[in-house]
This record gives structure tokens, C-alpha cells and sequence, in this order.
């Protein structure tokens, strides 16, 4: 070999070997196999440089010299290597320690022996050549003794990774592949080369253990090491790929040669190639597939396993089940122990909680202790491995994430991430082979991690929206009114209990021609139109065929965007509150009948004085002519006209049950006006009508306009008493305008009759006009302040509308606006008899 060459190897090594030596230490000067390893690759070094000046001697007494030195630094390699050996990777021995002290004083005796002739016989020296010296039994010795080294450090070395997991297992192989290494390649130079007369090689032994402390540094700095296995299955795939395409190629030219007899170079090449580019991939996935099977034993595709996880984590499926999926797959095939799940709490981001643990007898716990983790997490997406942290230089950050993954028993931990946070930590026990998560592990927890994280939203969001839909179903269920709504193409999509006590059974999924007739009319002109009904007033036949006075109120709903997506109606019943209207009418209508009763008594008392001064006479006038004449006639007119004001009195007072039908408005009012002339006349009230000439056909139930008018013209008189009398006005008129009726407010006008009742009494203040028609409100000493509450729901009832102007000292007048039969609105649906 070229001195050139082998100098440039040894110093090359030499240098290599050093910047081993600091990368090591400045790693973890702390670790006691770092600080041998230091000594064992500085003594390489030494070696180098020492073998590297001993090829450049050209004198005798020089070489002697430096072959000395060099041997006396090469004398601690066995004693060193076993030594390194005994205590890697655990920092501490285990080995045989008198073998330890056997190798050192082996050590000490070669190098009390290199200054004698059984080290070194003689030197030859050449001006062109390197030394060539001839060695004694020391040298052998010594050379025996770096075999038994190597097999004793090799033998300690398998038993420790017998017992040993994860990395320590890696590390430990990765040293034995460096002792085969060193080994096979010093039987090359120093057994078989001088069988076969070569000579001059041993210069080549420091090169050797290069590999040796390459391989070992490897071991020691790096936490993810290559898989021997898998360095075999690739060394082993190259080389019979390329023994086929040697053997191809030389077949094919010994096949051409033999079949044309003659060289065919361009042919013979040609065919080959062709043979090779046609077969060489097929083989080498064959190869790559039979490796895996048999040497590596791989359990698991990782493509194929993302993809399958993947794919779980994309179902619309519940949490606990998808993870239950996901674990059992990353259990079956990566060969985790356990797999537990932590959930982040929103409210709390400090806390977090189990959510799933393929151990069984794990409960669910929570806890706020690993907050350094989760704040590294959130600055770091990479995997966290527990071993490599602890493999690495030490700091106390690194040592404390240690300790919150070692208290979650998480070998491998994995931020979830989802909307750029992190939503949970996937954490696995160590594996069951005790071996270290690998780097196709790795891709597969990272590929995992994206769909289990938003996995984990959707959990939450889901879990949100039951909360919502179940309180929604809560509101819904506790409403007495009842609550129906429809997509755009009139689907019942919501329906609650109340509804369907009112509706009877109706379904979510029906047509809304399901429901009652007035209620699906209402929610087809919603989506029609576009825009709400409000209020609107009917009857519906329940379930029990029994008729219910309700109120509909329906609204749109609307997507983003503005879009209509369907409607909503509001049905509450109404039984109940006409009810109370009718209470309340009732204690309306007694509280004027003691009013009319008041002012007919004094319409009774005159005709019975006039009949008692009659029967008084009649004994002793009984036989004058003239005064049985005047009895005959005046007596039976007074009695009549007494019983014409009580019949009008019983007429008002008498409950009859509610009915709707054709009645003129006129002779209404003008009976009222009858009913109270005696109190007109008594407070000196001039009463003036203007009425149409035509009969004002309206749609109503007398008694309640009876009700409506009396009320209205009691209260102008109260309101003319505190003027001594003056004038009260009726005056009826046609007109056309949009009347509400139910709600709904018609697009074409309306025929209608407008009754406006007008006094010049002292007036309403204006802090009092927007609370007329509250019930119980009122400014009289005796009043209870139902009386215009009760007019205006009878009108309301009837579908008109009432309204009052006034002013303080300027007289009020209210206006009843009713509309007329022939206007095309109809009252069918009003309430029939609602009982006594």
C-alpha cells in the first residue's frame, strides 16, 4: 500500500477519533462511560499518530523506539475495552472484576516486556519502505490478549442485552457490531494476511478500531439508533442484489459467447442490460419483503396503519369509541403496553383529564400538576420521548418534563392538536418487547395525531351541541305554549309536548298539512310571504274534539347569510284567559248593574208613589166614576213602565252564553242609550246621534256590545258630572281602511263602521292615556279599572279597534271601529260558548 495513503488514513483517524472524543464529552461530561470513553479513543488517537511516525522512520534506533512507545499506549486497549465494556450503557461495572484486573496487570507485564528482546527482535529498515520489525512472544500475547478482550467484552456485552430494554438494548447492539467489525477486520490483517505472505498490515489495526469507537459514539450521543436488524436486512438486500447483477451479467456474456462461438461485445452488453433493468426491481422488492418477513420480522405496514387509523379517525363515531379503535390498533401493531388519552380542559388549560385507558382498572383522574408539560407542548409539536430526554444532556427543564411524563407513565407522549391548540396528549406505556419507539412509530403517532385532535373537537362540539339541544328540549318541554316549526318545504322539524297535547300526535318529519288547519295556514303564509303573523286569534279542535280559543304567532327562520330556512309558530292556549276575561266581564257588567240599579230606583220609585196614592184613595173613592177611570188608566201604565225598567235591567244582568251572529249596530247603541236615560236626564246631559239611514249590519255577540257601549257611555258620564252636565255625541260612519283583524293585516282595505262616542266632560290627562286599557288601572275613589280593559278586548274579539283622543279640559272621545259584514272578513272562528 502507498505510504502516502496509509499516512493520510492514520492521521485521518487520528483526527476523527478526537473529535469523537469532544463530541462525547461535551454531550454529558458527567457519565462515567463518556469519561472511559474519552480515554479508550484518546489511546486510538495515540496509536494513530504513534504507527503514523513509526512508517516515516528511517533509522533504526528511531524505530525502536517509537515501536516501543507506541506498543506501550496500544498495551491498555484490551484492559481498557473491557473495562468500557463492563459498564456500558448502565455507568456502572458488570463484569468480572478480577478479569477487569487480570487485563490491566497483562497491561503493565507487556509493558515491562516491550523493553526486552521478546517484544521486539529486530527492525529492518529500508530508505524507501517502512520499518519492517521482527516481533517476539510478547507481541503474540499481546495479540492474543486483545482476542480474549474481545470476546470476554462481546460475551458481557450479549448478556446485558439479554436483560436489557429500549435503548439500552440498541446502544448494546450497536457496540457489539463494533467489536465484530473490529474483530473481523483484525483476523484479516493479522491471521489470514500473513498466511497468504502478506506483509506490512499491522499498520492498519488504529484504522480498525476507528469503526470500533465510531460505532460506540454513535451508540452514546444518539437516541433514535438505526435498528441493527434493519442495517442487516439492508446490507443483506445489496448484496445479493448485486451478486445477481454480477452473475447476470457474467451469464449472459458466457451464454452469448457460447451460443454465436464468437464475441458479440455490443450484444452481449446490451442483452445483459436488458436482463437486468428488467428483473432488478421485482427483486429487489421481493428481496426487501422476504428481509422484512425474516430477519426483521416487521409486524406492520406503516402506510397501511396510518391510512386504517386515519380512516377510524374520520368516522362520525363517539369518542370513546374511536379511541378505543385507535388503541387497540397502535396496541396490536406498534406494541404499546398501554394507551391512556388526556383530554385539556377549556375552562382550565392547567388541568387535564383522563378520557380513555386501555387498562381497565384505570380510573378516571384529573389533575393540574402537569403544567410545565403542557406548556412545552404548546411551543413543541414533536413527540416526547422519555428515555431520550433522560438520554440527553441534563438540564432541569428537560428533568422536569421527564418527571411529569414518567408520572403519566408515558414513554412516548404526543400533543393533540386541533384550531392550532392543544386539545389533549396521546401518551403510551413502554412497549411490550421493551424496546425503543422506533422512527416508523414515530410517523405513525404524528400521522395520527391531526385527525385524533380534531377528534377530539368534534367531541366537544358535538358534546356542546347535545348540551344544547338537550336544554333546548328542556325550555321546549317546560313551555305551557306550544312550539311547532318546518323547513322551507314545510317538513316539521320541531314539535313539543304542549303542541301535541293541543295538535294531537304529530311527528317530526310530517308535512305540516298534518297539523290543524289553522295552524298549518298560518306557517304556509309565513314561508310564503316571507315575514311573520302576529297574534292571530281562532279556535282549533283538540284531540278530545273539544274546541280551544288559541292566539298563532309565527316568525321566519333564518340561516347565515339572511336566508330563510324555514318558520316558526307559537300557539298558546287560550282557554284560560277567556276564562278570566269572562271573570272579569262578569264583575264588570255587576259593577254596572249596581250603577243602573242605583240610578232605577228612582225610575221605579215615582211609578210606585203614583200607585200608592191611588190605593190609598181607592177605598173611599171607590164609587166616583171619574176616579176608577183615572185608576184604570194610570195605574196599569205605571205598572208597566216598572216592569219594562226592571226587564231592561234583568235583560242586562242575565249571563247568556256567547254568541256570534248578524245584529245591527244602531239599535244597539240606541237600546244602551235607553237603558241609561234616566241618568242622562239626571246629570242634565244633552245627547245628540248622527247615525247612516241604512241598517249598520255588523258580526258580533250582542251582550258583550251592549257591554262595550255602556261602558263607554258611563264613563262619559262620570266624566260630565265634574261639568254640571253638557253634551254626549254618538256618531256613526262608514270608512275603508286596512283593519287588523287577528293579527293580520289584510293588503286590501276594509269595509268598516266607525262609532265614536264623544263628551265635552273634563278630559283625560296625558300621563294617563297610554294606560287606559290596562286592566285595574283607573282614577276613580269607587272605580276597580276594568271597564275599558274589558271594552277593549271585546272589540279586539270582534276584530276591530278602539282608540281615544283627549285632552285635559277639551272633552275625550273614543272611537269603535267594527268591521262590517259585508267586508269579507268572517268571524267563524270566534269562541263559541265558553259557560257561565
Amino acid at each position: 500500500m502507498d505510504l502516502m495513503l496509509e499516512t493520510a488514513l492514520l492521521t485521518l483517524g487520528a483526527c476523527f477519533s478526537a473529535t469523537l472524543v469532544v463530541v462525547v464529552l461535551i454531550r454529558n461530561p458527567m457519565k462515567p462511560t463518556h469519561r472511559l470513553f474519552a480515554v479508550l479513543a484518546g489511546s486510538s488517537v495515540l496509536w494513530a499518530l504513534g504507527v503514523a511516525v513509526i512508517i516515516h522512520c528511517r533509522t533504526e534506533a528511531s524505530a525502536v523506539l517509537w515501536i516501543r512507545l507506541t506498543f506501550i499506549v496500544a498495551s491498555f486497549f484490551p484492559a481498557t475495552v473491557y473495562h468500557f465494556a463492563s459498564i456500558f450503557p448502565h455507568q456502572k461495572f458488570e463484569g468480572y472484576r478480577w478479569l477487569g484486573l487480570a487485563f490491566y496487570g497483562t497491561a503493565a507485564a507487556n509493558i515491562a516486556g516491550s523493553f526486552t528482546p521478546y517484544y521486539l527482535r529486530s527492525v529492518s529498515v529500508s530508505p524507501t519502505a517502512p520499518p519492517e520489525p521482527v516481533y517476539g512472544p510478547v507481541f503474540t500475547f499481546f495479540s492474543v490478549m486483545v482476542v480474549v478482550s474481545l470476546l470476554f467484552s462481546s460475551l458481557n456485552l450479549y448478556r446485558k442485552q439479554r436483560q436489557a430494554r429500549g435503548i439500552e438494548r440498541r446502544q448494546i447492539e450497536h457496540m457489539l457490531l463494533g467489536i465484530f467489525l473490529c474483530m473481523s477486520c483484525s483476523i484479516l490483517t493479522n491471521v489470514l494476511a500473513p498466511v497468504f505472505q502478506i506483509k506490512n498490515l499491522e499498520a492498519y489495526g488504529p484504522i480498525f478500531t476507528l469503526l470500533l469507537m465510531s460505532v460506540v459514539a454513535y451508540a452514546m450521543i444518539r437516541y433514535h439508533l438505526l435498528d441493527i436488524w434493519v442495517l442487516v436486512s439492508r446490507t443483506t438486500i445489496y448484496a445479493a442484489v448485486t451478486t445477481f447483477v454480477f452473475a447476470t451479467f457474467l451469464g449472459t456474456i458466457s451464454l452469448v459467447h457460447w451460443l454465436f462461438s464468437s464475441p458479440r461485445i455490443l450484444v452481449t452488453t446490451l442483452l445483459a442490460a436488458l436482463v437486468i433493468a428488467l428483473v432488478l426491481q421485482p427483486l429487489k422488492e421481493r428481496l426487501q419483503l422476504l428481509a422484512d418477513r425474516t430477519i426483521l420480522k416487521r409486524r406492520y405496514d406503516v402506510n397501511a396503519l396510518c391510512a386504517k387509523i386515519t380512516q377510524h379517525a374520520a368516522q362520525f363515531m363517539p369518542l370513546h369509541q374511536l379511541l378505543d379503535m385507535v388503541a387497540r390498533d397502535i396496541r396490536a401493531t406498534i406494541g404499546a403496553a398501554q394507551v391512556r388519552v388526556w383530554e385539556v380542559d377549556e375552562a382550565d388549560p392547567s388541568k387535564i383529564s383522563m378520557v380513555y385507558s386501555s387498562f381497565p382498572e384505570d380510573e378516571p383522574t384529573e389533575t393540574h400538576g402537569q403544567a410545565a408539560l403542557l406548556q412545552y407542548m404548546r411551543t413543541h409539536p414533536d413527540p416526547l420521548l422519555l428515555k431520550k430526554l433522560l438520554h440527553e444532556r441534563p438540564t432541569d427543564h428537560r428533568l422536569k418534563i421527564a418527571q411529569h411524563l414518567a408520572e403519566l407513565d408515558a414513554y412516548l407522549c404526543l400533543p393533540l392538536r386541533a384550531s392550532s391548540k392543544v386539545v389533549g396528549i396521546l401518551a403510551l406505556a413502554e412497549k411490550t418487547s421493551g424496546d425503543i419507539y422506533s422512527a416508523d412509530d414515530l410517523v405513525v403517532c404524528t400521522t395520527i395525531a391531526g385527525p385524533l385532535g380534531t377528534a377530539i373537537e368534534n367531541a366537544r362540539l358535538y358534546l356542546k351541541l347535545e348540551q344544547v339541544n338537550l336544554h333546548l328540549e328542556r325550555i321546549l318541554s317546560s313551555m305551557r305554549g306550544g312550539v311547532v316549526a318546518v323547513d322551507d318545504e314545510g317538513r316539521i322539524t320541531t314539535i313539543n309536548a304542549a303542541a301535541t297535547q293541543m295538535l294531537g300526535e304529530v311527528e317530526v318529519g310530517q308535512h305540516l298539512d298534518k297539523l290543524k288547519a289553522e295552524v298549518a295556514a298560518v306557517l304556509r303564509q309565513t314561508l310564503l310571504d316571507g315575514r311573520g303573523v302576529g297574534d292571530f286569534e281562532t279556535t282549533i279542535t283538540g284531540p278530545a274534539q273539544e274546541k280551544v280559543p288559541v292566539v298563532i304567532s309565527s316568525s321566519c327562520l333564518e340561516m347565515a347569510g339572511g336566508v330563510n330556512s324555514g318558520a316558526l309558530a307559537m300557539i298558546n292556549d287560550l282557554t284560560q284567559l277567556k276564562r278570566l276575561e269572562q271573570n272579569v266581564q262578569r264583575a264588570d257588567r255587576l259593577s254596572s248593574i249596581g250603577t243602573l240599579a242605583a240610578g232605577m230606583a228612582h225610575e221605579v220609585k215615582n211609578p210606585l208613589v203614583s200607585i200608592k196614592t191611588f190605593t190609598q184613595l181607592l177605598l173611599g173613592r171607590f164609587d166616583d166614576a171619574d176616579f176608577r177611570k183615572t185608576f184604570a188608566e194610570v195605574v196599569p201604565h205605571e205598572v208597566e213602565r216598572i216592569d219594562m225598567i226592571v226587564s231592561r235591567l234583568l235583560d242586562f244582568a242575565r249571563p247568556r252564553p256567547v254568541c256570534f251572529a248578524p245584529h245591527d249596530l244602531r239599535k244597539i247603541v240606541e237600546q244602551v242609550l235607553m237603558l241609561i236615560d234616566s241618568h242622562l236626564r239626571k246629570e242634565r246631559v244633552e245627547v245628540r246621534t248622527e247615525f247612516p239611514s241604512r241598517e249598520i249590519a255588523v258580526y258580533g255577540d250582542e251582550q258583550q256590545l251592549h257591554q262595550v257601549f255602556l261602558n263607554l257611555f258611563l264613563n262619559a258620564l262620570d266624566a260630565l258630572k265634574e261639568t254640571n252636565g253638557g253634551e254626549l255625541t254618538v256618531r256613526a260612519y262608514y270608512d275603508r281602511i286596512h283593519l287588523r283583524h287577528r293579527g293580520i293585516a289584510p293588503f286590501l282595505e276594509t269595509e268598516c263602521v266607525r262609532v265614536a262616542v264623544t263628551d265635552t266632560g273634563c278630559g283625560i290627562p296625558a300621563e294617563h292615556m297610554d294606560q287606559l286599557f290596562t286592566p285595574f288601572f283607573t282614577t276613580k275613589i269607587e272605580g276597580c279599572g276594568l271597564g275599558l280593559s274589558v271594552v277593549h278586548g271585546i272589540v279586539m274579539e270582534h276584530g276591530g279597534e278602539i282608540d281615544v283622543q283627549s285632552a285635559p279640559g277639551a272633552g275625550t272621545s273614543f272611537t269603535v271601529t267594527l268591521p262590517l259584514m259585508s267586508s269579507g272578513i268572517s268571524l267563524s272562528n270566534a269562541p263559541g260558548e265558553m259557560g257561565s
